[in-house]
C-alpha cells in the first residue's frame, strides 16, 4: 500500500513548475514571501480557503509547536509558521513531496521553522509528547490504517494537545472514480464520518467539534462556475504535476460526488485527554 500512494503522488519538477507559475526562479537571491506560494502549495478540498478556516479552529500560539501528518509539498505547515509564528515539522510517505517542501520552505526562509521528513505516518518517529498539537488535512483517503495513525497522533502529543483532522467521508452509494487521492476503489480508504468519530474517541481523543462542510465545497464551486473565476491555466499545471494527469478530471468528479451525497467532507476537533498544558 505505501508503494501505491507514492506511484500516485510522486512527480518530478515540482518545485519548477510552482515557481514558474509565480514568476519565481530558484536562481533568485532574495526569499519568495510564502504567501505567493499558497495559490499553488495547498492541495486540499478548498485549498487555502479550507487552511484559513482550519487554522483559525486550532489558532496556535507562537511558540508552540505542531506535527502536520502528511504534509505534502508543504503549504499548510508553511502557513502556520508565517501566520501565527509557531513551529512545524512535517511526516511524508512520498519522497518527491518531503524533498518539494524542504525546497520551498528554504526560499521562503522558514527553514529555521518548518522541517519536514520522509516517513509513515502509522510510525512516527518521535518521542512520545512532543507536539503541542497536530493536524491532517485530507490525507485519511490514503490511510488503510486510520486507528494507528490517530493513536500516534495521541501518543506524540502533549496532554491536551489538539489534533485538526480533516477528510472526505462516505455517504450513501458509491462516488465517481477517478478521484484526487485514488484512480479506483483499489486506492481509497473512506469511510463513515461515524466510523471516524468512533476511531478518533478510540485513540484518546476527545472530540470538542463535528463539522460537515460539504455545502461550503458546493457552494464555492458553484460560485466559480458562474463567475468563471476558476484555476488559472498555471494553478491547473501545477496541480497536475502534484497530483497526477487529469487532475481536472479528478477534481470535477469529486465535486460531482459530493453533489450526489456519496461523499462528504468531514471537519473534526479533538483533544488529548489528559491534563491540558500551558501553551
Amino acid at each position: 500500500m505505501p508503494l501505491q500512494v507514492q506511484d500516485h503522488y510522486g512527480a518530478d519538477h515540482i518545485v519548477e513548475r510552482i515557481l514558474a507559475a509565480t514568476m519565481q526562479s530558484t536562481e533568485d537571491a532574495s526569499p519568495i514571501s510564502a504567501d505567493r506560494l499558497f495559490p499553488y502549495d495547498q492541495l486540499h478540498g478548498r485549498e487555502l480557503l479550507a487552511t484559513r478556516d482550519h487554522a483559525a479552529m486550532m489558532n496556535p500560539a507562537p511558540d508552540t509547536h505542531l506535527l502536520d501528518v502528511g504534509s505534502g509539498i508543504g503549504g499548510p505547515a508553511r502557513y502556520f509558521a508565517s501566520v501565527f509564528g509557531c513551529r512545524v515539522t512535517g511526516i511524508d510517505l512520498t519522497p518527491e513531496f518531503v524533498a518539494a517542501a524542504t525546497d520551498l520552505t528554504r526560499l521562503t526562509g522558514l527553514a529555521e521553522t518548518v522541517d519536514f521528513i520522509e516517513g509513515d505516518v502509522a510510525k512516527l518517529p518521535f518521542r512520545s509528547g512532543t507536539f503541542d498539537h497536530a493536524y491532517c488535512f485530507y490525507v485519511g483517503m490514503n490511510l488503510p490504517d486510520k486507528p494507528a495513525v490517530m493513536r500516534e497522533c495521541s501518543r506524540v502529543l502533549k496532554p491536551g494537545g489538539g489534533l485538526l483532522w480533516t477528510e472526505v467521508t462516505s455517504n450513501l452509494g458509491g462516488p465517481h472514480y477517478p478521484l484526487p487521492w485514488a484512480l479506483d476503489a483499489s486506492g481509497s480508504h473512506v469511510g463513515s464520518k461515524k466510523s471516524l468519530v468512533d476511531q478518533l474517541s478510540e485513540a484518546g481523543f476527545e472530540l470538542m467539534s463535528v463539522d460537515d462542510e460539504t455545502d461550503s465545497h458546493l457552494e464555492l464551486a458553484r460560485r466559480m462556475k458562474a463567475t468563471g473565476s476558476g484555476p488559472t491555466e498555471a494553478h491547473l499545471q501545477v496541480n497536475e504535476v502534484v497530483l497526477g494527469p487529469g487532475f481536472v478530471e479528478r477534481r470535477a468528479n469529486y465535486i460531482r460526488s459530493l453533489a450526489d451525497g456519496a461523499l462528504a467532507s468531514t471537519v473534526i476537533y479533538g483533544r488529548k485527554i489528559g491534563q491540558a498544558t500551558s501553551n
